[in-house]
């Protein structure tokens, strides 16, 4: 009688595992771009930026934060490697400090990169430099228009990493001040232009979201439509975690579970 082998069977959580091994990651890591205005001084914008980054560093020892935090005299653009929870936390702390030296104004994320392979640092750094500016007006406002525009900045983004990166290749760190520098004349081809992002922050479409927006719906659970016409009895008369907790975290709604009979 000849005898089959069966052969082992490998569930999806198997296969994510083994690429993370082969990665030498203990789980996936996200790549975010954003740009945004702030209010203040760079030198004040970049310290705090860092101090957000060496605070999570702390809390998340063993995991990197790498990226670049590219600041323009009026604006900024953030390019960070890190966990999706890592990513959360940095812009929760962007707005939860208060500070009168300066301020984190409107925010919006590119698309993100989930799943990164490979990236583009080694460490996390900050930069100051004058951008290259458009010779006309952006004035179109239609969904065509936005997505060239964004397309045009992450794709300039991603091209001034690859550059650093590869600047820097076999070595362990590198200037990104003299990076930037001897990019010359190639400064248009790299760098996003402060024109394009001041469109970007001033245009009025539902398809770019602030940070903030993200922040309120990553923390908001609605409940769903199935609790509602009868679907379920005996009724809930309390929905988790939705509204149940004031602003000073007591319990609004109180669960009686003997009032109905």
């Amino acid at each position: 009688m000849i005898h089959i082998t069966e052969p082992v069977r490998k569930s999806a959580l198997d296969v994510i595992q083994y690429n993370l091994r082969a990665a030498g990651c203990k789980t996936y890591v996200t790549r975010v771009v954003y740009f945004g205005e702030y209010r203040g001084t760079h030198e004040v914008l970049r310290k705090r930026m860092e101090d957000i980054i060496h605070d999570l560093h702390m809390d998340y020892n063993d995991m990197p934060i790498t990226g670049l935090f590219l600041v323009y005299p009026t604006c900024y653009i953030h390019v960070l490697e890190a966990w999706e929870d890592i990513i959360y936390k940095h812009y929760e702390l962007m707005y939860n400090t208060e500070n009168n030296e300066y301020k984190f104004g409107k925010a919006i994320p590119l698309p993100s990169y989930h799943h990164v392979h490979q990236r583009f640092f080694t460490s996390w750094c900050h930069v100051y430099t004058t951008p290259p500016t458009l010779i006309g007006t952006l004035e179109g406002h239609t969904l065509d228009d936005i997505q060239k525009q964004v397309s045009n900045c992450l794709m300039k983004m991603y091209t001034l990493c690859d550059y650093i990166a590869r600047a820097g290749l076999g070595e362990k760190s590198i200037d990104v001040q003299d990076a930037l520098w001897n990019l010359g004349d190639k400064a248009a081809r790299y760098l996003p232009e402060s024109t394009v992002l001041e469109f970007l922050l001033n245009v009025s479409s539902p398809v770019l979201k602030t940070v903030e927006e993200y922040l309120r719906m990553y923390s908001d659970v609605s409940p769903s439509a199935f609790w509602d016409d009868n679907n379920v009895w005996p009724p809930p008369c309390d929905i988790m975690p939705r509204d149940v907790f004031d602003e000073h975290g007591r319990r609004k709604i109180s669960y009686h579970p003997n009032s109905e009979k």
